[in-house]
């Protein structure tokens, strides 16, 4: 059980509710390996909304409910929904909230998530909501880090190489910036540096923050979390064009060095394909934490666990 009935923003993620995710996280992950399925919301069914695409967060969340023997709705893009005849998000969520027990969603608008949760009568949980943020990509990355590192205090963490607009860079950050002895560095294009208002709100958490347009990751790093250029959220296509293979993570980089590399994927041409082989290249395990964490999440604000 969780003290929110939607999850919106990894803000709402304190350490002790952390915590409890990750035991649940274990427990689900035990689970599925002695297991497979279990009947835990066989009553229940969870709505998956995704109006932008995805792969990784929408299959993981059905394999999620598989798993736990949920049924689902679904609907993948606005021209499947009446979005396309002009309907408001609010009719909508008030609509799916009578077919289903849970919403789980992903809109291109940054602030619909807080719009869908205030409506919605059921638990929601945000998929990501445009460039803003995505809590749960931020709760598999915190996890992954966990269980490699054995702590979520005292790292200290590069971030590339588009914290402007990157929602799972602004989701790990605030999460991180509730422990202790973290440092930050934003690394990338200096037009795609964090906005002051981000940069602002770590601070005021205590945070160390800096920001460099190049950083050696031999240099004492503990984590790297590496993500796209956001193609989709430039309007100046030009400038995504100037960066896109200019800033890309290659094996001499990393090679040797015990930082961490995490990326929440989709990899474009920010990390080589050569970096894969190494041990401390850990995004494709990663990926495979989606589904307990999102079993656990599913199973908590439903009242299960």
């Amino acid at each position: 059980m969780l003290p929110f009935k939607s999850l919106i923003s990894s803000s709402q993620l304190t350490p002790n509710i952390i915590k409890s995710i990750f035991s649940a996280t274990d427990s689900m992950a035990e689970r599925i390996e002695s297991e497979g399925r279990i009947d835990l919301l066989d009553d229940k069914v969870v709505a998956l909304l995704f109006f932008e695409p995805s792969s990784r967060t929408m299959m993981s969340f059905q394999s999620a409910a598989q798993r736990l023997k949920a049924g689902m709705v679904f609907a993948q893009n606005a021209s499947s929904t009446s979005f396309e005849k002009g309907e408001s998000l609010e009719d909508l969520i008030r609509m799916v909230e009578s077919y289903a027990d849970i919403i789980v969603m992903r809109h291109a608008l940054p602030g619909s998530a807080k719009i869908a949760a205030d409506t919605s009568a059921v638990p929601f949980i945000n998929a990501g909501d445009g460039g803003n943020e995505h809590p749960t990509q931020s709760l598999i990355d915190a996890y992954t880090i966990y269980k490699e590192k054995g702590r979520l205090d005292n790292l200290n963490i590069v971030f590339g190489f588009d914290s402007l607009q990157s929602r799972s860079i602004h989701s790990l950050s605030r999460l991180l910036s509730q422990y202790a002895n973290n440092r930050f560095t934003f690394t990338g294009p200096t037009e795609l540096f964090p906005s002051p208002n981000m940069l602002n709100e770590l601070h005021a958490n205590g945070v160390d923050c800096e920001v460099r347009s190049e950083v050696r990751l031999h240099d004492g790093y503990d984590v790297a979390y590496i993500n796209r250029l956001q193609e989709e959220r430039f309007e100046d296509k030009a400038l995504f064009d100037k960066h896109r293979r200019r800033y890309r993570l290659n094996r001499d980089d990393v090679e040797g060095s015990e930082c961490l590399i995490l990326d929440p994927l989709p990899r474009i041409d920010e990390i080589s394909t050569d970096v894969d082989s190494l041990p401390n290249a850990v995004y494709f395990k990663q990926a495979s934490y989606g589904v307990p964490v999102r079993m656990a999440l599913l199973g908590m604000l439903l009242d299960k666990l």
